[in-house]
């Protein structure tokens, strides 16, 4: 993407109002200006449909999947920002029995203005009731138990990034530039600072150790406020008030030496290997898991006395539904899984994209 900004040209403005008046009707638009960040790359308008008039269902027909989902998305999220906002009518009640005070909360939906083509957090299409019913209640009215529904809360740390809330996170912050968010996460995951489980980003070992390192040696670096102040400064360069010589010596010697600081320590660093199940067929130690450029791979902890290696077959505990053997979990050259019984293709032609269930017939 070359841009974050939020500005749209008025011809783009206009061809809007008229879509959304001719199809949903005047209620339904609303002049939206929206205020663009003052450190978005602005060279560019907003990401937008360049023609209104050509809907994604038009030509659901000439695109992939990927390229119809894309376009309904950037479509739909255009059109909603230039209409009116959506109206509820919410109730909040307070119900008194004995002692004890229960609260009640609930909202239906009058008018779905720009809800009509996008909820945000709801891009694929949904049954979920928008309405949380509560009767009409009058001051003072007497209820009747129909039944509790006790629900107890506990307090839980804040949920581990996923890439859509990293890449939202980067934004509030100010952190790089949209063209550089996909790499962000691709080099975080390409070096092993993270692992993908459930669609979060979960701190390795190792990237465990190198956070570490660098907040404790770069501190004055690794930090949100970084980027601002080296952005101000550049800015204060283009404009003649700052020497860029001096704003680079000011920085470069001291982040020198702890860089030199910091090499020694690493000397000392030391990760512990993960063991494995699988004992070595050459000397019987039992063998760790280590990561080449194709992925985890299997290695005698004797090395170099021992040099046995061979590949990692991950496994599950879900048996094949086909013939009873064991379940392997293999990778394309383009790192999407895929499960295949061990037996394949000698006695069993199991293989699926799915994770096979335990009563799968």
């Amino acid at each position: 993407m070359r841009t974050d900004s939020t500005r749209i040209s008025e011809e783009a403005r206009k061809a809007a109002k008229q879509h959304i008046e001719n199809i949903y009707g005047a209620e339904y638009y609303e002049n939206r200006y929206y205020k663009t960040k003052a450190d978005s790359q602005d060279a560019h308008e907003a990401i937008r449909p360049t023609y209104v008039d050509v809907t994604p269902e038009e030509i659901k027909d000439s695109l992939s999947n990927d390229q119809y989902k894309l376009y309904k998305l950037i479509y739909n999220r255009f059109i909603a920002s230039q209409m009116s906002a959506a109206i509820y009518d919410t109730i909040s009640a307070n119900i008194l029995a004995d002692d004890y005070n229960f609260k009640a909360n609930g909202q239906i939906l009058k008018f779905k203005g720009f809800m009509t083509l996008y909820v945000e957090g709801k891009d694929e299409e949904s049954n979920e009731d928008e309405n949380i019913r509560i009767p009409d209640l009058v001051e003072n009215q007497e209820l009747k138990k129909d039944k509790l529904e006790p629900k107890q809360s506990f307090t839980e740390p804040p949920p581990r990034y996923t890439e859509a809330t990293l890449v939202k996170a980067l934004e509030e912050k100010g952190i790089g530039r949209p063209s550089t968010y996909s790499p962000i996460i691709t080099t975080i995951l390409a070096r092993r600072y993270v692992e993908k489980e459930k669609k979060q980003l979960v701190p390795t070992e190792l990237g465990r150790v190198v956070n570490k390192l660098l907040v404790e040696n770069f501190g004055d670096i690794i930090n949100v406020q970084f980027t601002a102040k080296m952005e101000e400064e550049f800015d204060e360069i283009s404009l003649g008030k700052k020497e860029w010589k001096k704003v680079i010596d000011e920085f470069y010697k001291p982040f020198e030496k702890t860089v030199e600081k910091v090499e020694e320590e690493l000397e000392h660093v030391e990760l512990t290997p993960e063991v494995s199940d699988v004992p070595c067929e050459k000397c019987g130690r039992m063998m760790i898991i280590k990561y080449g450029r194709y992925g985890k791979f299997l290695a005698c902890p004797g090395f170099p006395e021992c040099h046995n290696a061979k590949p990692l077959i991950e496994k599950i505990d879900v048996p094949c539904p086909k013939c009873g053997g064991t379940v392997q979990i293999r990778k394309t050259k383009k790192k999407k899984k895929f499960y295949i019984c061990e037996n394949n293709p000698e006695s069993c032609d199991y293989i699926s994209w799915n994770k096979p269930k335990k009563d799968e017939k």
